[in-house]
This record gives C-alpha cells, sequence and structure tokens, in this order.
C-alpha cells in the first residue's frame, strides 16, 4: 500500500508543473519589436509635434476635393463580383 502510494505520489508531481504559467515571461515583453521596428523607420519622430500648425502647401483645393469626393462615391455602388472560374484561361 505504502509503495502504490509513493508511486502515485511521483507520477503526480510532473503533472503539477504544467500548472505553472510561463505567459508572464512572454507577456513582459509583448509588443517590443513591433515598437522598435516602428522606431527604426520613423525619419524625424519629432515632426508631428513640430509641423502641427503648419498648413500644407502644394496640394491645391479644387484637387483635393476631387479626390475626397471620388473616394467617397466608390463606396456608393459595391464591386462587380469577379468569375473564378475563368481565371488565367486563355492567357499565355
Amino acid at each position: 500500500m505504502k509503495t502504490t502510494t509513493c508511486l502515485l505520489a511521483c507520477a503526480l508531481v510532473p503533472l503539477l508543473g504544467a500548472c505553472a504559467s510561463t505567459t508572464s515571461r512572454l507577456d513582459s515583453r509583448f509588443g517590443e519589436s513591433t515598437a522598435i521596428l516602428q522606431a527604426q523607420q520613423t525619419a524625424d519622430p519629432g515632426a508631428p509635434l513640430r509641423n502641427r500648425d503648419r498648413m500644407v502647401t502644394g496640394f491645391e483645393a479644387r484637387t483635393a476635393s476631387l479626390a475626397v469626393d471620388r473616394y467617397y462615391r466608390s463606396f456608393e455602388k459595391p464591386p462587380r463580383p469577379v468569375n473564378i472560374f475563368n481565371i488565367g484561361v486563355g492567357q499565355r
């Protein structure tokens, strides 16, 4: 009886290790690589704060208005469905 209890206890000890959480180590650095890559690709991090009061030059108001109107009109009707059965057929 004593040996079976000892064997059962020895078999259950490794199962207790499965209850330990390892995500705290992983979560502590979550998103760090993305932040590093974004910082490396930003040429001038202070530009938005320095230029927030400046007007945009070189872009005409009429052209900008037409571009915005065209953008909004693109959502009025859905795009035509594409027939996937003939994609690539008859092309060389």
